[in-house]
């Protein structure tokens, strides 16, 4: 099978790269293939001729898309539907990330493939119309949401990378303290998992439509950082405080996670729990000695999305 990835040099599409061994997979940079570009998006999908195209690709600083909101617009909107009017010219099958970001977290339980999305903000907002471009250009769209991810160092290509999970332990070592917001909740995934669970989602030929691929039922940030220092054994005071104690002027929803729902029921599940998934990658940064280096001070996640 040969597989055109967008987004390889991510978190995720670092994982994807080492979940797709075996297959012919074609993962040009944003310089060779911008998504934005709907003439070079057509030529290289055409070109090429991928039987799967893997849309990772996203402008996710929750910021800066407040104050970019074109550049917002052109990569989670257009890009997505470039693709999937590429993909239906050619036959090729898309799979286009998504984001727990799509709803507004007012629910109080985890949110179903079917719930109806309503973003906060221009992150969020931007994301919804990718899903629903992808979905309306392109008959055998699969749209994948997925929330709080850690994974693969996209700069140095070790597993560490610019994460919660990792920026609570090297918080840990450098002061003993941490203070963590716990009126959040998500869905936190490893990028690991998700990579397989994608691969599984094109072998196995599921269904079009939307899916939502997590670890696990979803926490707090507070809950996740205690898991986090817990399998790490370490000993670390963590103190509960609101979001309000950070400030910040972009709207995050209290109450994001997801459930698993359709995979369950299509027998496609793939997913570890969350504490399972947390060891695996623990095990990771601690061979590598990854999270002893200085990191940033910040503790309230620029987004629960997809980092790439």
């Amino acid at each position: 099978m040969k597989v055109l990835l967008l987004g390889g040099s991510g978190q995720l599409g670092r994982d994807l790269l080492d979940a797709l061994t075996g297959h012919d997979v074609v993962a040009p940079d944003h310089a060779t293939l911008d998504i934005t570009d709907e003439d070079a998006v057509r030529s290289s999908v055409t070109q090429l001729r991928p039987d799967v195209v893997i849309n990772t690709a996203a402008f996710h600083d929750l910021v800066r898309c407040e104050h970019e909101p074109d550049r917002a617009f052109a990569v989670n909107a257009l890009g997505p539907r470039n693709l999937a009017r590429a993909c239906c010219q050619t036959g090729a099958r898309l799979v286009h990330i998504s984001t727990d970001y799509v709803f507004s977290g007012s629910k109080g339980s985890p949110y179903a493939e079917q719930d109806m999305p309503a973003p906060l903000g221009i992150y969020g907002g931007t994301k919804r119309m990718g899903e629903h471009l992808a979905l309306a250009g392109h008959d055998r769209t699969h749209v994948v949401r997925t929330s709080g991810l850690f994974g693969t160092n996209p700069c140095r290509g070790k597993p560490g990378g610019r994460n919660f999970v990792r920026t609570m332990l090297c918080l840990a070592v450098n002061r003993g303290e941490v203070e963590v917001v716990a009126d959040q909740r998500c869905s936190p995934t490893y990028t690991r998992d998700l990579a397989r669970q994608l691969v599984v989602l094109v072998d196995r030929e599921a269904p079009p439509g939307i899916y939502h691929a997590v670890n696990g039922d979803g926490c707090s940030w507070f809950e996740l950082a205690r898991m986090v220092f817990a399998i790490a054994g370490l000993k670390v005071r963590v103190r509960p405080v609101t979001s309000e104690r950070f400030g910040g002027a972009v709207p995050r929803p209290a109450d994001s996670r997801l459930a698993t729902r359709r995979l369950r029921q299509a027998g496609l599940l793939v997913m570890r729990p969350l504490e399972q998934a947390l060891r695996d990658y623990l095990e990771q940064l601690h061979a590598a000695a990854d999270y002893t280096r200085p990191c940033a001070s910040t503790i309230v996640p620029c987004t629960s999305s997809v980092h790439v």
